[in-house]
């Protein structure tokens, strides 16, 4: 069974321990290997991740004994697409979702249009929902029923 996916693995991990870190109280240093430890997720993979939050400001990189991580700003403000261009790259979405290596306007597979006509909507969606929202039971709610309480997203 093909498993469609919006982000990488690696996407997925920055998200949760994001996450992570934003239910933490305080001005916390994280670091990077007890996070996964925690949420058991591979730690190589991760840290690849959180040293491109680190690049773009989202994270403070800490280094020495002691150092770690931290939340540079606030995350929560971030959108999950921003998340996903950052860890992912700005062209993420711009390759054929069947994976045709010569998809394009010209030359499109079986859905190309399917995908263009619904890949607008999805990115706006992506970009309206923040880190934050995430952990708000009323603002999930809402986020929800506005793209229309699909059950993948409900769990």
């Amino acid at each position: 069974m093909y498993k469609f996916r919006l982000y990488s693995k690696s996407c997925e991990y920055v998200i949760r321990v994001i996450g992570y870190m934003m239910t933490q109280k305080g001005d916390k240093r994280f670091l990077a290997a007890k996070i996964c430890k925690a949420l058991r997720i591979p730690e190589f993979y991760t840290r690849k991740g959180l040293q491109i939050l680190s690049r773009i400001g989202v994270l403070k990189s800490i280094p020495g004994p002691g150092g770690g991580y931290q939340l540079a700003r606030d995350a929560g403000r971030l959108s999950v697409f921003e998340i996903i261009c950052a860890v992912d790259g700005e062209n993420s979405f711009n390759h054929c979702v069947m994976g045709m290596p010569h998809c394009n306007q010209k030359n499109p597979c079986a859905i190309h249009n399917v995908w263009a006509g619904t890949k607008q909507k999805l990115l706006d969606d992506l970009n309206a929902v923040k880190l934050g929202d995430l952990g708000d039971g009323r603002k999930r709610k809402k986020i929800l029923k506005r793209i229309g309480n699909s059950k993948a997203l409900n769990k």
